[in-house]
């Protein structure tokens, strides 16, 4: 297959991949393709030619559920490539390039028209990025390969232009999408939606939202995705997480689902990857023994997860 052909086609399946899990978080019609004029052209040009426009895979806009009065444009990246670099040289230097990419965008995004579109209550703004960063190749095992740890140390240009970026690898991407596929699945996805924290930052509004169909951008990272259920009135707290099972980190959850239900669940699920009852027994035996409260333990259940993201895009 020639070079051009093979990058656009693993390009539409990168656009693919990403279009499935947006739609799974709930990221309704992002603008897909959006070309902006570059406002800085000898800087973000090269040595030889100055660059005239930056090319962004998609801009999502939302009103924030955890930061009152704002909202958030994200601007996604998508890279899929045949296999990450082998070496941890090579994928800080991608990252770089990545990185740098989205930064260049992002400093010329606020001439852009997208950025002057209003969004109903709000007043203040974030502009966050967020990369995909797909390995395409199918071998076994590939979907859990993480990127993260090797990029501890990376050095990076920083830029005001950016409040946040968010790296999804492909660790990344397959736990959210079981974590997400695991809720519709064990109880439908018209009764899920995805519970909203007390960020310390999302306390004065009085139309404050408690749950909605719309991930926030900062679960995207975050070791636990909190989901609410409701089936005919029988509410649950659903929380699933990718850390592996541990005594300590089962406390954790628990001290952090009472702080959540409030009592307003019937039942509390914690589901972690390699999760075992009878492997697990006496460890849940002495996490429960911790909490005086036995009527919120008989609450609880614990469940293990388990699909792979890059699957059936084309069906």
């Amino acid at each position: 297959m020639a070079g051009g052909e093979g990058a656009k086609n693993s390009g539409e399946l990168g656009e693919r991949i990403v279009a499935r899990l947006l739609e799974m978080f709930g990221w309704i019609k992002p603008d897909s393709g959006v070309t902006i004029k570059c406002m800085r052209n000898k800087k973000h040009g090269n040595e030889t030619k100055s660059r005239l426009q930056h090319g962004i895979d998609n801009v999502y806009q939302y009103k924030s559920n955890l930061i009152d009065n704002t909202r958030q444009d994200v601007l996604v990246s998508v890279k899929c490539r045949d296999k990450y670099p082998a070496t941890e040289i090579g994928i800080k230097s991608k990252f770089k390039e990545f990185y740098e990419d989205l930064s260049a965008a992002a400093e010329c995004y606020p001439s852009s028209d997208l950025y002057k579109r209003r969004i109903k209550g709000t007043k203040a703004r974030k502009i966050d990025g967020v990369i995909f960063w797909i390995d395409r190749n199918a071998s076994e095992g590939t979907e859990y390969i993480g990127l993260l740890d090797k990029l501890d140390n990376v050095r990076v240009t920083e830029t005001s232009a950016l409040d946040s970026l968010t790296l999804v690898d492909n660790k990344r991407a397959q736990f959210l999408f079981e974590a997400i596929s695991f809720a519709h699945q064990e109880y439908g996805e018209n009764n899920v939606e995805y519970f909203y924290l007390d960020s310390g930052l999302n306390n004065s509004s009085i139309d404050k939202i408690y749950s909605g169909k719309q991930l926030p951008l900062e679960y995207i990272s975050a070791p636990v995705i909190p989901f609410s259920v409701n089936i005919d009135g029988n509410k649950t707290l659903l929380l699933v997480t990718e850390e592996l099972f541990d005594e300590n980190y089962l406390k954790r959850l628990i001290g952090l689902a009472q702080s959540f239900t409030r009592d307003w669940s019937s039942e509390v699920v914690i589901v972690f990857p390699d999760y075992h009852d009878l492997h697990h027994k006496d460890a849940v035996g002495n996490a429960y023994s911790s909490f005086s409260s036995e009527e919120f333990i008989e609450k609880i259940k614990l469940k293990k997860l388990n699909p792979d993201f890059r699957d059936g895009v084309f069906q």
